[in-house]
């Protein structure tokens, strides 16, 4: 039988719901803070579900030994038992109004499943982004996709 996941986007403060999602996660860094250069580093991820639904999700340096020999960019886990906060950074790497913070028992489990997809992209004309027409609050990034035609001998009416 089936288990049936909660989707991304439905995601919210509902203290008495055990949440249970499965994702892909598209992007995963980690970042030592300045002041304790000597600790363990804490980890951010996005993650996307099969809807297309994409959360922030933060992981503290003290449970940093515990998930970064599990998760892998690009691979698809069930995540369950996690908690739920709202998303009040200044810069989001989401549009999601919460984020995904992982306790020390947060289940991750990896699974197959090719219904996810392995990109997602909220594309956004550049002379918005120049013109600061939208707010700052969303980290974007910029693709460039050049086309170079090497010469050659035919010529084109």
């Amino acid at each position: 039988m089936d288990q049936t996941f909660d989707s991304v986007k439905e995601l919210s403060l509902i203290s008495e719901k055990n949440w249970c999602i499965k994702v892909r996660i598209l992007r995963m860094w980690k970042f030592s803070s300045y002041e304790k250069s000597y600790s363990q580093p804490s980890m951010e991820l996005v993650v996307l579900d099969k809807e297309g639904s994409r959360i922030y999700c933060f992981i503290w340096s003290i449970h940093y030994r515990l998930f970064e020999p599990i998760l892998e960019e690009g691979k698809v886990f069930v995540l369950a038992n996690f908690t739920m906060d709202s998303n009040t950074q200044k810069y989001r790497p989401t549009k999601h109004s919460m984020r995904i913070i992982f306790k020390r028992d947060t289940l991750v489990s990896s699974v197959d499943d090719i219904n996810i997809p392995i990109e997602s992209f909220d594309f956004v004309v550049t002379k918005e982004i120049l013109s600061s027409v939208r707010d700052d609050l969303f980290l974007i990034g910029m693709l460039f996709d050049v086309l170079i035609v090497p010469p050659t001998s035919r010529s084109f009416p």
